[in-house]
């Protein structure tokens, strides 16, 4: 019992005091209850079941049954998820930009360059007609890493060359046009549309996805409070437009455009592009695909081992009362009893 209490206050002393006051601040509004009984509750289920204080949120764990509870993924148990469903040798196909890209590169449909083992003239050959390009730490996730080079800001190509090589910045890769749908909403940076899939006997299933677009004009994806939606093979936008605190919205903040007009050309074909990248690699059965939306249809941008699960059970998005865990388990049926909790 003293190691549970002991792990108890190491999750509570590692939360983000100021954002987790905030969603407290949100579930009381909404439940019309006092602070202090959503803080005790929350302090409950970190103890009973794991919960972070984010799963905890976007769960709407306040108002859910002990059986809808059962539905969600938490921390403790996506980790043991991940341990049993992808192998570990494999990951750094993933893990890797560079490995990943050529191991994908039939979907890329981009330029790009690896600086570990390119010299000065192949930099000098990737740079000729590009206005800029984006270099990335190859295994930077989250959007760190990346940064936009414009061109003309570095007269000598030589000392960028080297430049990018010491901030281990590796990779380097023709910019992504995005397609004009997305740009009226937000143009400024390239949006990603997270596709989940999960293998199981030699079929790929795709079992939630969500496109992550900023809200203003920062040129990184994933450095804001960014808003989130799901679509169907359409195109169509079905679900609620929410931010990472669930406020729901109608149009985009920076260009005004409405999300009930948004119609995304290529969706159907992304999934299938992820369905069949899956089959390539099914030593690891659970993955997050990231893709964007050009002109010219989907293209891919990386794969995560670490699929993640937070938008995709937050509750604002679809109304959902069940999580992420019954959407695994509707495809591995039985075998979820091999998979100790």
């Amino acid at each position: 019992m003293a190691s549970v209490y002991r792990w108890m206050l190491r999750k509570v002393k590692g939360t983000n005091k100021s954002r987790t006051k905030k969603m407290i601040e949100i579930m009381a509004l909404e439940n019309k209850k006092p602070k202090w009984v959503i803080k005790l509750d929350l302090y409950k289920n970190i103890l009973t079941r794991g919960v972070g204080y984010t799963d905890y949120f976007r769960g709407n764990y306040f108002n859910l049954t002990k059986r809808e509870k059962d539905t969600f993924v938490t921390t403790k148990s996506f980790y043991r998820l991940l341990s049993y469903l992808n192998d570990g040798k494999y990951e750094v196909v993933l893990n890797d930009k560079l490995i990943f890209n050529r191991v994908f590169e039939e979907y890329l449909k981009r330029d790009y360059l690896n600086l570990r083992t390119a010299s000065e003239e192949d930099f000098q050959r990737f740079l000729k007609g590009k206005k800029s390009f984006f270099a990335k730490d190859p295994t930077g996730y989250g959007g760190h890493g990346v940064k936009k080079i414009w061109v003309k800001d570095y007269p000598d190509w030589k000392e960028l060359f080297y430049d990018l090589k010491e901030k281990k910045q590796f990779l380097v890769e023709e910019e992504i046009k995005q397609c004009k749908e997305i740009n009226e909403l937000n143009p400024h940076v390239v949006s990603s549309f997270r596709i989940v899939t999960l293998y199981k006997d030699g079929k790929v299933y795709i079992i939630g996805n969500a496109l992550r677009i900023n809200q203003d004009d920062t040129d990184v994806i994933g450095c804001t409070n960014d808003l989130y939606f799901s679509l169907n093979e359409d195109g169509k936008i079905d679900s609620h437009v929410i931010d990472d605190y669930g406020h729901i919205y109608e149009c985009h903040p920076l260009s005004g455009k409405r999300f009930d007009e948004v119609i995304i050309p290529g969706v159907k074909e992304a999934f299938l592009m992820c369905q069949e990248a899956a089959l390539k690699i099914p030593q690891i059965r659970y993955i997050g695909w990231d893709i964007a939306f050009t002109d010219k249809g989907p293209v891919m941008v990386e794969g995560n081992e670490y699929p993640g699960y937070g938008i995709l059970q937050f509750y604002k998005l679809k109304d959902k009362r069940t999580g992420h865990l019954k959407d695994v388990s509707d495809v591995l049926k039985g075998e979820m009893k091999k998979i100790k909790l």
